[in-house]
């Protein structure tokens, strides 16, 4: 009867021109198996797949998974050459040792390799081995004769860039593209432009760009990458990209070259728009240097679902010269005409507002349903201490069975006469028993700890919970003393995402609801010297709607105060009125820009009627305690 035979043949492009055709493969290996008396039971093939790893040759997987699953019971897989078995070296012994434990040899035909022979499982070792050197070596050849190519000034490879079209590894320039890049450039240069302002412009006379086989707006990002490429003016930059602490690391430089293409934009207009980006960068101030917007990206449009940014409106004081402070927005960030107006959301929500909101429900998160119903379900609490004994008693007498199924296993052994026939049949199949009961204990063993130290946890307090609400629970006290950074990183630590009400409710409610995520870790248990256990995820969305609203949301304007004191009272108050009540009570307060220029000018009192109406409207929208109550004015 003939033994079985699988044939695999690959073949890359650069393999093609070397004589190694899937043809010639495939003949050569045929004429073996013929030579060898052997029946091909299926053949192979990868057509322009690379031996960089098995993973990425959808033939060879299935050859592998046909063996493994004993499809046709062969004896021998043959290939041309042992490079087109694969490159890399761990992929290569991996593959033979699969090949090994289901009886199939290997043989590479070209290389007269045979692995059902001690010696050539040592030559397979060596030579794949050398296989994986080759491919590092054409990989260093391929990216000096690619360096050696953009030194020349030549176009080394990679998608062209806007305004070019790659033909046969020439670049081209595209009239309508490049046509858009003077625009940019020349646009920039006039005296009033900015980068935002040149994106509007674009978008306001109709111009629209390509991307992904649809029109679609320029945006900021874009235009920023047109106006810093060098190689409009005819340059190529290499490492322009690459991050600055690897190049410092391998002491890269940026390489500097006079390219072949045609350039877009004279080298004169190129060096004027770098010394205006240089200047417009240098003179660009923060008004908070370090200011970072908390909850920047984790607030989604209500709209587009886009992550909402900061937005500042700074508005000019006319009475008094400069300009008022700085009030920051959320708004989405795909509104904006800089980013070509892809969304028409165009409310925006007050920043203070909404980041004390947060913080306010990050303060009583631990308190509320959601927060332990999840920490429980992933965790345990002091209900499922029980649980966690029943699964641990049971572990233990499964434990025991496999220790008492060990121990008849190896009696039977021992019974096994060796002079019997069948003898080694019969050893490797009680021996086989054993391994397996060995592999159940071990499993066994690895599940008791994990359920007692989970047990532990649950009767002593998890630590990492602990900390988490020790954190939340005193989390305005840490908020004060940190940098914008620290609160924004904070606020990443936990928060995965933040959804919004289209417009503000009646009740000045803004959050819609907060989806959460806490990293929860077990630790090690030194004295017991068990492993880590794997960290948990502890995730849940808090349904904001079901909590009170926050005193930042409820935070009533002079209009909404006025309106509620005329509805409650029937008095009018005016806001000098109302700012005099809120400083008087410790309400915190911007500067007074209304100051009289004379000190000596009288400034009108509240009536004290209409401070206790407004003491009430101030109660009603959260801004004073319940308990505060009139105080008599001094004397």
């Amino acid at each position: 009867m003939k033994k079985k035979c699988y044939i695999y043949t690959r073949v890359s492009t650069a393999a093609q021109t070397e004589g190694y055709s899937l043809e010639a493969q495939q003949e050569r290996l045929r004429q073996y198996a013929e030579y060898k008396n052997l029946e091909i039971a299926g053949e192979y093939c990868d057509a322009g797949k690379s031996g960089k790893s098995i993973l990425g040759r959808p033939a060879f997987m299935e050859m592998m998974d046909d063996i493994v699953s004993g499809k046709e019971q062969i004896s021998y897989v043959l290939v041309f050459k042992l490079s087109r078995f694969g490159r890399n070296a761990a992929d290569v012994l991996k593959s033979i040792q699969t090949l090994l434990d289901y009886d199939v040899d290997l043989v590479c035909v070209e290389d007269s390799i045979d692995s059902s022979t001690q010696g050539g499982r040592l030559t397979l070792a060596i030579l794949s081995a050398v296989a994986e050197i080759e491919r590092e070596n054409i990989r260093v050849q391929f990216m000096a004769g690619r360096m050696q190519k953009m030194m020349e000034g030549g176009w080394a490879g990679g998608p062209a860039p806007f305004g070019y079209r790659n033909k046969n590894g020439k670049l081209t320039v595209e009239p309508g593209e490049a046509e858009i890049v003077r625009l940019i450039y020349a646009k920039y240069l006039e005296p009033d432009m900015k980068l935002a302002t040149v994106v509007r412009w674009l978008n306001d006379h109709g111009h629209r760009r390509i991307s992904r086989g649809s029109p679609c707006p320029y945006n900021r990002d874009f235009a920023a990458r047109v106006l810093d490429n060098p190689f409009y003016c005819g340059k190529i930059v290499y490492y322009r990209r690459t991050n600055r602490s690897m190049d410092e690391q391998n002491q890269r430089k940026e390489i500097t070259v006079r390219g072949k293409q045609e350039a877009i934009i004279p080298e004169e207009m190129w060096d004027r728009v770098q010394a205006k980006r240089k200047e417009m960068a240098v003179h660009y101030e923060k008004d908070e240097p370090d200011r970072i917007s908390m909850l920047s990206g984790l607030v989604k449009c209500p709209l587009c679902g886009a992550g909402m940014v900061m937005q500042k409106n700074k508005r000019i004081n006319k009475n008094r010269g400069g300009y008022y402070k700085p009030i920051y927005y959320y708004a989405c960030r795909n509104y904006r005409k800089s980013e070509g107006r892809r969304c028409s959301f165009k409310h925006t929500y007050n920043q203070s507002k909404l980041d004390g909101a947060v913080l306010e429900i990050l303060g009583q998160l631990t308190r509320t349903e959601e927060f332990r119903n999840a920490f429980a379900a992933a965790i345990g609490d002091q209900s499922s201490e029980a649980s966690f004994e029943g699964q641990l008693k049971d572990l233990r007498r499964r434990l025991h069975s496999q220790e008492h199924l060990k121990y008849k296993l190896g009696q039977e052994l021992d019974r096994l006469d060796v002079l019997a026939d069948g003898y080694d049949e019969a050893y490797d199949a009680i021996q086989e028993r054993i391994d397996v009961a060995y592999d159940r204990i071990e499993q066994l063993e690895t599940e008791i700890g994990q359920v007692k130290r989970k047990l532990a946890a649950v009767r002593e307090g998890l630590q990492s919970s602990g900390q988490i609400s020790r954190i939340l629970d005193h989390i305005d006290r840490l908020y004060r003393k940190m940098s914008y950074a620290e609160r924004r990183e904070l606020c990443r630590q936990f928060i995965e995402r933040i959804e919004v009400f289209p417009e503000e409710q009646k009740d000045g409610r803004i959050l819609k609801s907060i989806a959460f995520r806490f990293l929860v870790f077990y630790g090690e248990d030194e004295a017991a010297g068990e492993p880590e256990l794997p960290d948990e995820t502890v995730a849940f969305v808090l349904d904001c709607r079901k909590l009170p609203v926050t005193v930042p949301e409820a935070k009533a304007t002079y209009a909404e105060i006025k309106a509620y004191v005329l509805e409650k009272s029937g008095l009018k108050v005016s806001s000098l009125y109302i700012a005099q009540i809120k400083r008087k009570y410790g309400i915190e307060m911007g500067e007074n820009y209304n100051k009289p220029e004379n000190p000596k000018v009288r400034v009108p009192k509240c009536p004290k009627e209409k401070e206790l109406a407004i003491l009430d409207a101030l109660k009603n929208f959260r801004m004073l305690p319940e308990t505060a109550e009139y105080e008599e004015a001094e004397a």
